[in-house]
């Protein structure tokens, strides 16, 4: 792979990380409207601290951290920031995989009436967003790895 390849790689997987690490901001910011509005109550009353704008900040959180290890780690060519947003989104996909098979096993475990209805109404949609997803968290990982066995191969051309 040539420079020029190297640096179109290191820009699109910083511009991508750039727009996700907003988008967890917008995220985080509305689990905290919700959580000051307080319009929703609990998901689940097993767990009484498990609101929906609870959900919404711990996920806006995660994407963050997610995205500001990847911005980083491609703009500075950083290794280990690289190394560490590969392992992260891995952790995150084998979690949603997890998720989604437990969901199919244990389709009958305590959910409302109405969530299950809305699920099954929009199960197309949720599926096609599910993949979505999954390929661009691939895609991530591999621009990472790309990225990472480049700067590797780049330091050693160049003696360092």
């Amino acid at each position: 792979m040539g420079m020029s390849s190297l640096k179109l790689l290191k820009y699109v997987l910083f511009f991508f990380n750039l727009l996700f690490w907003f988008c967890g901001c917008c995220i985080l910011g509305f689990g905290i409207y919700l959580l000051i509005h307080n319009n929703f109550g609990v998901l689940f009353h097993n767990l009484p601290s498990l609101t929906l704008g609870n959900v919404f900040i711990i996920v806006g959180s995660i994407i963050m951290v997610v995205a500001f290890l990847g911005c980083m780690g491609s703009i500075k060519e950083n290794k280990c920031l690289l190394m560490s947003f590969f392992v992260l989104l891995l952790i995150i996909l084998l979690a949603e995989v997890t998720l989604a098979i437990l969901l199919f096993v244990y389709e009958q475990k305590g959910c409302y009436a109405k969530a299950r209805l809305w699920f099954h109404s929009n199960f197309l949609y949720i599926g096609i967003i599910t993949i979505c997803v999954c390929v661009i968290q691939v895609l991530g990982m591999s621009f990472a790895l790309t990225l990472n066995c480049q700067i590797d191969k780049t330091s050693q051309a160049l003696g360092l």
